[in-house]
């Protein structure tokens, strides 16, 4: 089921800063972009501390603060009724950035296979895409799966952790992409049974 599993749990304990942010005039969009922004410094993070140190701290920072503000958009689009279809665009678009914002300079670490990079970046996109094609073909829009952001998020926020703790990044990024490619792999395969049954 993934992290998503307990997405319900999640927004209830987000709902107080969620009126908050209504109450203060904070949009949709302005927390999705926020999203992006928050996605942008864990991957500043990565770069940042690539020989190890401090900066690895900004990964789990950025990663939590990504989930919170990808939650909240969609918690005030509902509740204000300001849902709409181009703000879905964007929250869906600055979704697949995010990964690639993270992902991405994990390839810059000194001793990390770019092409495993390339490789969980793939799979994680596919395995997105998947889950909007199903949608855009009449489904629903598919989330099951080991392996969605939030676990992706989680696994980096554990690698860079790990990462300061050992002082070792290039293993702990290693660890960390091998898990997200097998997992988004699974993942992909559970939302293709779920799309054959959903479309038929």
């Amino acid at each position: 089921m993934g992290i998503y599993a307990i997405k319900p749990v999640f927004r209830r304990l987000l709902s107080p800063l969620q009126r908050r942010l209504v109450a203060s005039g904070v949009s949709a969009d302005a927390l999705t972009l926020a999203g992006l922004g928050f996605a942008g410094a864990a991957g500043a993070g990565v770069w940042l501390g690539r020989g190890g140190g401090g900066w690895l701290l900004l990964v789990p920072l950025g990663a939590v603060l990504r989930i919170v503000a990808n939650a909240l958009d969609g918690m005030v689009a509902t509740s204000t009724g300001t849902a709409r279809p181009l703000g879905e665009v964007l929250n869906e678009v600055s979704d697949r950035i995010g990964d690639v914002a993270v992902f991405l300079p994990m390839s810059l670490v000194p001793g990390v296979d770019a092409v495993l990079v390339a490789g969980a970046l793939a799979a994680m996109l596919v395995t997105s895409y998947l889950g909007l094609a199903v949608k855009a073909a009449g489904g629903p829009r598919l989330y099951d799966g080991v392996m969605g952001k939030p676990d992706r998020m989680f696994v980096v926020g554990v690698a860079a952790v790990v990462a300061t703790v050992t002082g070792e990044p290039a293993t702990a990024w290693t660890w960390a992409l091998w898990i997200v490619l097998v997992g988004a792999l699974v993942t992909l395969l559970t939302r293709w049974r779920t799309a054959r049954e959903s479309l038929r």
